[in-house]
């Protein structure tokens, strides 16, 4: 037990694992500060952040959806109900949206879904249910920064990293997307957390990738598959942005999202260890409205977490909110064309900025809402301009002092004005890279820009 650990417990008499959670860095803190400085047409010296992703471009047109479809009733809204497992309302729009949408290979069923307050509280009851503590899940590198908080914090899981730079043949971020290449990286990393006295009950990737915004191809997805069912490991889909795939003519053969509900795996993997994770939050542009959604054919793991739900009871008017949305058929497809449409639209101004001043980045993305951005050329020292070279090069006191330069130019932006997303967060193997979004309003999407290219033009010419 660490040292800030053993006090905490000691002076505020808290369990050992309320000790371990409250040592650690709360972002909150932070987030409170950054959010009370946000930029808008009335404070324009205020914070443009680009370092979530979230999904602002359409808010008024959900908004006024919610408000003109709304409205509580003491019989449907203010009682207990049917109880916290989902409303049968809700439950009945999914099914319709998950066996059209997502093209389910065998019908979804509602008893086969599940409603919690956010796809992150679907990881935390997925991982709670599979997993003792300080069992592992293996994630394909780079990943979800919230994946590590979702698996650790309250299932006291491990979430257990898959790299690709030492697997043979590795020739870039295109490889995450190789069905070889995951194989070989899970097997390793298998190999590596029985070395270590881990052992791993499942794989978990996200599909769209965050933070490379691309596809996983079908025949990834089933070799993913097969290297679970051969291992007896249960397979986590989070499938959250879904929805979010637009248009990019320069991206060399991505593929169209595939569920891993579309796909027929009887020859992969047994289907009741397959799991999907999804929400409202990204695709509708309602991140604040915490609805989240668990699919699974394993009746054992269903029951499991119908244990907790009501730790995480969605109130039933916000419940009411999705299963409008989603019945409507012909609001979800003019919604839908027009997410894909201001998408595309705000993807090319970051790209066109990107290119204008040469900054590179992973050009293979057509999903989600961010650019995954090469900024290592900006980590240099202050007499040397050299680019930081691959995390995989670095002797140890190396990465500290690269990783340290990354969090200064993070903190540089901050202070220019822009919010960008470290790498690091995302366990990314090359430090250096950011993850920058762009679904936020055009104005503020240029002058955060403007500000970034500012603060990196000031590095580049005059060091730290």
């Amino acid at each position: 037990m660490s040292a800030p650990v053993s006090h905490n417990q000691a002076k505020f008499r808290l369990s050992q694992r309320a000790a371990y959670n409250s040592a650690q860095e709360q972002p909150w803190d932070a987030l409170e500060k950054m959010m009370a400085n946000i930029w808008a047409s009335d404070n324009p010296d205020g914070l443009v952040f680009l370092g979530v992703a979230e999904n602002t471009l359409l808010h008024q047109e959900v908004a006024t959806r919610i408000n003109n479809n709304s409205a509580i009733t003491p019989e449907n809204h203010l009682g207990y109900g049917v109880g916290p497992r989902g409303s049968p309302r809700l439950r009945k729009a999914l099914v319709s949206f998950l066996n059209s949408e997502f093209q389910a290979s065998e019908p979804v069923l509602e008893k086969e879904l599940l409603v919690l307050p956010g796809v992150v509280a679907v990881i935390d009851a997925l991982t709670w249910s599979i997993c003792n503590d300080d069992e592992g899940i293996i994630t394909p590198m780079p990943f979800y920064t919230g994946f590590k908080h979702a698996i650790s914090v309250g299932a006291r899981g491990v979430l257990i990293p898959a790299p690709f730079q030492c697997v043979e043949g590795y020739n870039g971020l295109d490889d995450v997307f190789d069905p070889e290449m995951n194989r070989q990286a899970l097997e390793k990393a298998l190999f590596q957390a029985t070395q270590d006295g881990v052992k791993v009950r499942a794989v978990m990737i996200s599909n769209p990738h965050n933070p490379l915004g691309r596809c996983y191809p079908e025949e990834t997805i089933k070799e993913i598959a097969r290297f679970c069912g051969r291992n007896n490991l249960h397979l986590i889909s989070d499938e959250i942005f879904a929805l979010s795939v637009y248009d990019n003519p320069q991206a060399a053969a991505v593929t169209p999202f595939t569920s891993i509900l579309a796909l027929d795996l009887k020859d992969c993997i047994e289907h009741y260890f397959v799991h999907v994770a999804y929400g409202i939050g990204k695709d509708f542009c309602a991140t604040g409205l915490r609805l989240g959604m668990l699919h699974s054919r394993n009746e054992g793991l269903i029951a499991a977490v119908s244990s907790i739900c009501v730790f995480g009871w969605v109130p039933y008017v916000t419940q009411d909110m999705w299963a409008d949305i989603l019945e409507d058929e012909q609001f979800l497809a003019d919604f839908k064309t027009k997410n894909r449409e201001v998408l595309a639209k705000h993807f090319t101004i970051l790209r066109s900025f990107l290119d204008r001043f040469n900054i590179p980045y992973y050009n293979n993305v057509h999903a989600g809402v961010f650019i995954w951005v090469d900024l290592r050329r900006y980590l240099h020292g202050e007499s040397s301009h050299d680019a930081a070279p691959d995390h995989a090069e670095l002797v140890p006191s190396m990465v500290d002092t690269h990783r340290d330069r990354e969090m200064k130019l993070f903190k540089r932006c901050l202070a220019a004005g822009v919010g960008i997303a470290l790498g690091s967060g995302f366990s990314t193997e090359e430090l250096g890279w950011f993850r920058i979004s762009f679904a936020v309003e055009e104005q503020a999407l240029i002058i955060g820009l403007q500000r970034l290219i500012k603060c990196l033009e000031s590095i580049e010419a005059n060091g730290w």
